[in-house]
């Protein structure tokens, strides 16, 4: 087989501070595309570790850290398609009470070996990048041994014992995430970086799309309720209205679970980022707006540092699953510069 790597931008990478964002490492299964064309997920980490820890394979990019906006385990069910010890779905069969316990219990720890075997792999997988020096952040997803409702809480440090042993550098965070990269030697310099794994954004592009449909349909005066014909909102422009709306979770309660708060609510944006992302989406898509939300030129990315406190502009970024594209995001942190990185395992 023969190993290709692209690079999607027309800008030449430097040695200036490089924030490398990631989601959807899928650990512990191959994707369903891998499975259909004979690929590797575990090829592409391997790949991914390799340009991350040799600089020559970087083309010279300073990664001044790493985050993983969630997905960092296989979902379930890509966890029980791999695992031939469980089938139908995890259903158990007719018969009596004593078989159907015993199934359940079976199918049960099948489950928990799976998770624990993905746990191992993201473990050993962020441990060899913190040993090269690369500061990573994990966020948890979805599909994470930790709780539901937003904010959700870190993952527990037993559960990635090789990564905690690297407590200056391995960042156990919040979902959704918020933090503060220095930029360059000034100590003024800081860049704000705000994101989530994505479930955000996709619970609100049901409803803008819904929203649109029957927009649609009303002008049209059509009453079957077909409404298959019409586009979705893309995860781009859920994302940069969740940045106009100033909130990260415009649908929770009701539809996306949240802890219930009386005093303030944790997800309006008190300052606006630098950088806000969304993991978990289905392609690489990236936008630069201004406080107010509206989209700028690419030649005002040269003032994203001008002035201090909350940033001038911002860079908003949707992140592909690694699982499914390969793909990861690099945002220069001086000029908001963004591009994409693809792995690819090509057989020849």
């Amino acid at each position: 087989d023969a190993l290709k790597l692209d690079r999607a931008s027309n800008k030449q990478t430097s040695h200036e501070p490089t924030l490398l964002i990631i989601s959807g490492l899928g650990c512990g299964a191959d994707s369903p595309t891998d499975v259909s064309s004979g690929g590797s997920l575990a090829l592409r980490r391997e790949m991914l570790l390799e340009y991350l820890t040799q600089p020559k394979i970087g083309n010279g990019a300073s990664f001044c850290r790493m985050i993983v906006a969630g997905g960092g385990v296989a979902s379930p069910n890509q966890l029980e398609r791999g695992n031939g010890e469980i089938s139908n779905g995890g259903k158990t069969t007719k018969g009596n009470s004593h078989d159907d316990s015993g199934k359940s219990k079976s199918v049960n720890a099948a489950r928990s070996s799976k998770l624990a075997e993905s746990l191992r792999d993201l473990d050993i997988f962020f441990s060899e990048v913190l040993s090269s020096g690369i500061p990573v952040d994990y966020i948890p997803g979805w599909h994470d041994p930790t709780n539901a409702n937003w904010p959700q809480r870190p993952i527990h440090s037993c559960l990635l014992p090789h990564s905690c042993s690297f407590v200056d550098l391995f960042g156990r965070s919040t979902n959704p995430f918020e933090g503060i990269l220095s930029v360059g030697d000034d100590e003024n310099a800081n860049m704000r970086v705000l994101g989530s794994d994505g479930l955000n954004i996709a619970d609100l592009r049901r409803f803008l799309a819904m929203s649109s449909s029957s927009k649609i349909e009303q002008n049209n005066n059509v009453t079957n309720g077909d409404s298959t014909s019409v586009e979705g909102t893309s995860s781009m422009d859920a994302l940069h209205q969740t940045f106009r709306y100033g909130h990260m979770a415009p649908t929770g309660p009701d539809s996306l679970p949240t802890f219930p708060s009386s005093e303030s609510d944790p997800f309006v944006m008190q300052t606006r980022p630098g950088i806000y992302f969304a993991g978990n989406c289905e392609k690489f898509e990236t936008r630069l707006v201004d406080v107010n939300g509206d989209e700028v030129d690419e030649v005002d990315e040269a003032n994203a540092m001008a002035v201090e406190g909350e940033q001038p502009v911002t860079r908003l970024v949707c992140v592909p699953r690694f699982a499914e594209s390969g793909e990861v995001v690099l945002v220069k942190l001086n000029t908001l510069e963004c591009e994409v990185v693809s792995f690819c395992d090509v057989r020849a």
